[in-house]
């Protein structure tokens, strides 16, 4: 017989109003303080129960939907994405978010670690998204298309502490940087990874790719 074993989210999307306001959401670093508070009171509440604790939905998405193309609240993305955005730069401030969403899940899951899995007896770790990549010929120039548009999932920092090369040399000053402090409390902040998976895709090189006047993070890993 099978047992149904829960796994609660913390954080899929849904962030209060009141902190978009107060000071731009997941914008600010703000936010990681306050994730760091809701989770400990999380903890505190529902530990006894709760065994299985999931910090983060998809950080991709969340960044991607709300802040580079502007189809996900809170609807923020530059003029030349979507003339109908009143807000937002869809070359910044997806990584801002993706950067504060990595610092909040690392803060939640050091908190947990520092001071309730003798108690409580829990794991916590976070779901990711990774559409895989095809690329669309076997030329080379696809082939590493495909390895960099991977890149773009915000899944090295859990693992290597930092963001891929690759990310490093197109996003170039646009990518937020990890403190030394920052990145070894993000390196290995998981107990489990959580895989969404929903498609594959093709990638294709963009030859002469010029993503210095509109840049986005939805064309920055084709600006080779």
């Amino acid at each position: 017989m099978s047992i149904i074993q829960t796994y609660v989210m913390l954080f899929h999307w849904d962030l209060p109003q009141g902190l978009e306001d107060a000071y731009g959401g997941f914008l600010s670093p703000r936010v990681v303080d306050d994730f760091k508070d809701y989770a400990e009171l999380c903890y505190k509440e529902f530990g006894d129960r709760v065994k299985h604790w999931i910090t983060l939905n998809e950080p991709r998405t969340f960044s991607n939907g709300g802040y580079a193309l502007g189809n996900f609240a809170p609807g923020r993305c530059s003029k030349y994405i979507d003339p109908n955005c009143t807000a937002g730069h869809s070359g910044t401030e997806p990584y801002l978010t993706g950067h504060y969403q990595l610092l909040s899940h690392a803060t939640a899951v050091h908190v947990y670690k520092l001071k309730y899995p003798a108690s409580q007896k829990g794991k916590i770790g976070i779901t990711l998204v990774s559409h895989w990549m095809v690329p669309f010929s076997n030329a080379k120039s696809d082939r590493h298309a495909a390895l960099r548009a991977l890149d773009f999932m915000f899944v090295d920092p859990l693992t290597f502490s930092r963001y891929p090369l690759s990310m490093q040399s197109l996003v170039g000053d646009r990518l937020p940087k990890f403190s030394k402090e920052e990145a070894d409390m993000v390196k290995g902040s998981f107990d489990f990874l959580g895989l969404n998976y929903y498609t594959g895709n093709y990638a294709e090189h963009v030859m002469n790719a010029n993503n210095n006047i509109n840049p986005s993070y939805n064309t920055d890993a084709q600006a080779k």
